[in-house]
């Protein structure tokens, strides 16, 4: 309450590599809502787009071929952008010698000693890359932060749902962990001096992953066993939270729209208003298919026959129903009844 670090442990839960502790303080949470804001932000304007994308891909691209030259396409216009913008900022060289950046050097466009952080991050796996963003002794600048992440973040959003398979879990972390790293980053040079901005890393990256996921508590748990810091339980799960309710007041989450955008068959969870007040007798066929309580195996046959429903009612003398039958036990009745008519006729 008076500043002190908030702590709960310092073990990690699985070891993915050696990270620093990342203390955090009650000033930090405010800021960590607003990571959460913006990652809600940032998921709900993915699935919108990502959506409409796929709308389109799904009007035009009709062949193979159609598909094959867009991911072609795309990974030209990929490796163009990558290739041209550490150029764009090739008066940001840094020394190599002085770097606190754990990952190989690119000298890309830069004299002899010195590293292009821009290629340097673009070019180096996505491993690297979140652990370096993770680590206390990494520095950054604004401009090679926010560039990354409208990278990462513009071809996120076109790259998903190609003909490539193409996953959403590292890149969400990358995008997030950029994002918290320019809000930590600004906080420390404007607002407070004493804060941890790889701890904005972390809660950035929960933030962005929950915002179009919509995951909860096994998200926490991802992020917590990846940084292996337990202690930074509460203000993912607040981030986490936070996210998820901001971008679930614009629309579902990315999987559930999937379902829905493919055509397959799914029950949400509760009854959408409009189907509350209907009844079965208003989407019901008519006539109604039914057997009686004794029917002959040539009724049963000729009903199977004439009707493809998986179930039927059964209806006493006065035609109320009485129960219900499926159609596999019907046909197994059927193939028995065969079976004994079968050595009768011999």
């Amino acid at each position: 309450m008076k500043g002190e670090d908030i702590s709960i442990t310092n073990a990690g839960l699985i070891k993915f590599g050696e990270y620093d502790s990342h203390p955090y303080k009650l000033q930090d949470f405010p800021f960590f809502i607003i990571l959460g804001i913006f990652g809600g932000l940032l998921g709900s304007f993915f699935i919108y787009i990502n959506f409409e994308l796929n709308v389109i891909r799904k009007r035009l691209l009709k062949t193979k071929a159609l598909k094959v030259f867009e991911t072609i396409a795309l990974c030209a216009l990929t490796a163009t952008v990558l290739f041209v913008v550490p150029k764009i900022l090739q008066n940001s060289c840094m020394s190599q010698d002085e770097s606190n950046v754990d990952a190989e050097h690119i000298q890309y466009t830069c004299p002899e000693g010195m590293y292009n952080p821009m290629a340097t991050f673009l070019f180096n796996p996505e491993g690297t890359v979140i652990k370096n963003f993770l680590s206390k002794k990494a520095v950054f600048s604004y401009e090679t932060l926010l560039l990354f992440f409208l990278i990462w973040y513009t071809f996120t959003c076109i790259t998903y749902g190609t003909a490539v398979p193409a996953g959403l879990f590292l890149p969400g972390i990358l995008v997030g962990c950029a994002l918290g790293r320019v809000l930590g980053l600004f906080i420390e040079n404007y607002i407070v001096q004493e804060i941890h901005p790889s701890t904005y890393a972390i809660i950035g990256a929960a933030a962005t992953l929950a915002g179009y996921s919509r995951l909860s508590f096994s998200l926490a748990v991802i992020m917590l066993e990846t940084t292996e810091n337990v202690n930074l339980f509460l203000p993912i799960i607040f981030a986490l939270f936070v996210s998820f309710a901001v971008g679930g007041i614009f629309n579902r989450s990315l999987y559930v729209g999937a379902i829905g955008f493919k055509g397959f068959p799914f029950l949400n969870e509760q009854v959408p208003m409009c189907n509350e007040l209907i009844t079965a007798e208003q989407i019901m066929s008519k006539p109604v298919a039914t057997f009686g309580f004794k029917s002959t195996i040539g009724n049963m046959g000729k009903i199977l026959t004439e009707n493809k429903y998986n179930g039927f009612p059964i209806t006493n003398a006065s035609n109320q129903c009485i129960g219900l039958i499926n159609r596999h036990c019907l046909m197994v009745v059927l193939a028995n009844a065969e079976k004994v008519q079968a050595p009768n006729a011999q």
